[in-house]
């Protein structure tokens, strides 16, 4: 497979059962292998013969459930690494997968979105790529549909994708339902905490995590704005983690700065939000970070930066980030 964030062909690379079950092959070195692994781990309660050969039907299977054998094999083997990666790349915010037009994101997501993909517990971050996608087009009632399906996998699913599944959540019901939005990120909290992901996907996500907390506290659903404590809760943020996490420390920062009146130094958090999404090679963090610029900049100037801001919106077909640099 190629890396994440390749575009052309990506349709075609697709997995479907016969490019499944020639993974297995390859992994195990061959068909009989597979079999063997299968028969074994069923206590040989059916022949590695049959299973080879039920496996031979498998593979010339295009997509469907994959039947009784093709669920014994997800359950046995799980799906190749390179579809985990592919598929978790297309469900993080904290990826460059939000950084494409909304309409090549949906044309990515489609062919991952059937078996055998679906049928692992892999699939939830290809919900939550669906999610995220209606999010960004200020679809809400598409979103809630999604993150149902994700919801639906339970602990099945990796550590990473539980504190996504969170984060999301507690986004989409922090108007409407603050108090329920509060428990999906004190969950998220527990699992950044202690649970098992790579040391970028935690820093990432406790950033995350922070900026949905700050931002509650600098806009509460009822009662005084607490701008000096979300302010606390960014300067807490390391400065030595990776470009997406320093990008948000850098935009709460500058936010939460300009609300105490601090403008100076909320103008130099500000620009550093600014090269820090340029070192990530965001151009949705660049967007969000130009935005906060603009709000501390002189009118002329301001209204140039904003501009810029809108057209890089515009051209990710981002209506959430559109209406709320409008707004």
């Amino acid at each position: 497979m190629q890396a994440p964030g390749h575009i052309s062909g990506h349709a075609e690379q697709a997995l479907d059962w016969g490019g499944y079950v020639a993974a297995l092959v390859t992994q195990q070195g061959s068909l009989a292998a597979v079999a063997e692994a299968l028969a074994a781990g069923r206590g040989h309660r059916e022949s590695v013969e049959s299973i080879a050969r039920a496996l031979r039907r498998l593979r010339a299977k295009a997509h469907g459930d994959g039947g009784v054998w093709g669920q014994r094999c997800l359950q046995r083997f799980g799906l190749p690494d390179g579809v985990a990666d592919r598929v978790r790349w297309m469900g993080q915010y904290h990826s460059r997968f939000t950084d494409l037009p909304a309409t090549v994101c949906a044309e990515l997501l489609r062919p991952w979105d059937r078996p055998p993909v679906s049928a692992s517990p892999v699939w939830v971050w290809v919900a939550l790529g669906w999610t995220g996608l209606a999010l960004r087009r200020r679809d809400r009632d598409a979103a809630s549909v999604h993150l149902a399906a994700a919801d639906g996998l339970g602990d099945r699913v990796a550590d990473a994708a539980k504190v996504e599944r969170d984060l999301v959540a507690a986004y989409l019901w922090s108007r409407a339902e603050p108090a329920r939005a509060k428990a999906r990120l004190d969950r998220a909290a527990e699992v950044v905490a202690g649970g098992m992901m790579s040391a970028d996907d935690r820093a990432c996500l406790r950033s995350r995590l922070v900026d949905q907390r700050a931002y509650t506290l600098n806009k509460p659903a009822s009662g005084p704005p607490q701008h000096e404590a979300a302010l606390s809760l960014y300067a807490a943020l390391p400065d030595d983690a990776p470009p997406f996490a320093r990008c948000r420390k850098a935009n709460g920062m500058a936010w939460s700065l300009k609300k105490v009146g601090r403008i100076e130094e909320a103008r130099a958090w500000a620009e550093r939000s600014v090269q820090d999404a340029g070192d990530a090679g965001s151009l949705r963090l660049r967007a969000m970070a130009l935005n906060v610029l603009a709000r501390l900049q002189e009118p002329t100037q301001a209204a140039n930066t904003r501009a810029r801001a809108g057209r890089i919106a515009q051209h990710l077909e981002d209506m959430e980030l559109v209406h709320r640099f409008q707004r």
